[in-house]
């Protein structure tokens, strides 16, 4: 019966690939596989973990499974998830996940072998420079232009797509979209969406995007008043001369009366 204790150069143990380079756009996930090997005459555990080189709070990275055990010869895949939070500034960030290989007998927990595979992973925003125009208050009888603007900072030719999701509480949503032809790496596009039949009277939240598809959105939020300005000042120049002429009624009556006295 083989001897349970296994020292560190009794295990051949072999991860590949040692290095991964992964480029991943904000609010976006990857996933990597990586292969164990056991080529040892004994069964082996293999436990993972995650160090990160320096402090870090946008990028996730979780080995699934993080336990496996390995038959003599045998081999298992290992998924190593990516992730980069919606918030994260674009850039490098590095990471080791080490795998420890165990001996699997009680009575042998020491950690016989331990390879480690490098991470790099570059961050990238897909869209910047994004400026948004638009109207606060809008007249009832007209209708309201979004313009975006924004410019391809990914690292391959897309299209940039625009959107304006316009929500209230008593009425129903509407959601404008806009899209550009093909935008190289570093070009600029401009979108326009267009919100033609506005309500008369109407206080809206307005959700606008601007994506390559790839990722979270550059987004912005804002609130827009509708209401018949246009009729409402009308009606109060109304009004107001309507006051002015019956102020001056009496002044006018008063005056004619007394060059009438005066002429008999």
């Amino acid at each position: 019966m083989a001897d349970s204790s296994l020292a560190a150069s009794d295990v051949g143990f072999r991860v590949s690939p040692t290095s991964i380079n992964s480029t991943i756009a904000v609010g976006d996930r990857n996933s990597e596989v990586v292969i164990l090997q056991n080529s040892s005459s004994e069964e082996i555990v293999v436990r993972s973990h995650v160090h990160f080189a320096g402090a870090q709070d946008s990028v996730e990275i979780v080995p699934e499974p993080a336990e496996v055990s390995l038959q003599p010869g045998g081999s298992a895949q290992v998924v190593i998830h990516i992730g980069v939070s919606d918030e994260a500034q674009p850039g490098q960030q590095a990471a080791t996940v080490s795998f420890d290989a165990a001996s699997s007998s009680t009575r042998d927990v020491s950690i016989v072998g331990e390879v480690g595979v490098a991470i790099g992973v570059e961050i990238i925003r897909p869209v910047s420079d994004v400026t948004w125009s638009f109207p606060r208050f809008v007249d009832s009888s007209e209708r309201v232009i979004f313009q975006a603007k924004g410019r391809n900072t990914g690292n391959f030719t897309t299209r940039l797509e625009g959107s304006a999701d316009i929500s209230g509480m008593f009425e129903g949503n509407n959601s404008l979209t806009a899209a550009s032809g093909p935008i190289s790496i570093g070009e600029s596009a401009d979108l326009q969406a267009v919100w033609d039949e506005t309500p008369l009277f109407a206080i809206k939240r307005v959700t606008l995007d601007l994506s390559s598809g790839i990722g979270a959105p550059v987004e912005q939020k804002a609130f827009i008043i509708v209401f018949p300005w246009k009729l409402t000042l009308m009606l109060f120049l109304i009004l107001a001369v309507s006051a002015a002429g019956g102020l001056l009624q009496p002044f006018l009556a008063k005056v004619f009366s007394s060059n009438g006295r005066r002429g008999d």
